[in-house]
């Protein structure tokens, strides 16, 4: 399989099992959404290991247990490589500004798009933001 083949089936698993599931911390929120994806690609990600949570304050003591305080050092704790948003490809992971203390990360989509949540849709949404702060790459 190539790697653009590999991104793209790892997209489709992540959206096929969380695309009509609504945001709910702990269970289906952008932190797991994006350890499923990774999974998916191969990555070790011991999310287990920190333990349940069900508010932003618990998600934030979740990564503390794991040794990070945000999202974005976690990706690059778990040796995902830095690169400029412009270079990103499908199933890359970016941060973006959120309301959550830990950080908020979605999947590229292609064309400028991520996929994540927002406060005005249920589920994963394709969203165009206004800005990425951060990007990393997956493969």
């Amino acid at each position: 399989m190539t790697p653009l083949e590999r991104r793209h089936a790892a997209i489709e698993a992540t959206m096929a099992r969380y695309r009509d599931r609504p945001f709910q911390w702990g269970k289906v929120d952008c932190a797991k959404v994006a350890a499923f994806h990774l999974k998916k690609l191969g990555y070790k990600i011991l999310i287990s290991k920190a333990g349940a949570y069900q508010s932003q304050l618990g998600a934030a003591r979740a990564l503390k247990r794991l040794g990070y305080s945000t999202l974005a050092e976690m990706a690059d704790g778990i040796g995902l490589t830095p690169i400029p948003y412009s270079r990103m490809l499908l199933g890359d992971i970016a941060e973006i500004e959120g309301d959550s203390p830990v950080g908020t990360v979605c999947l590229y989509a292609g064309n400028g798009k991520l996929f994540g949540f927002h406060e005005d849709h249920p589920g994963l949404v394709t969203l165009e933001p206004k800005a990425i702060l951060r990007a990393w790459s997956v493969l």
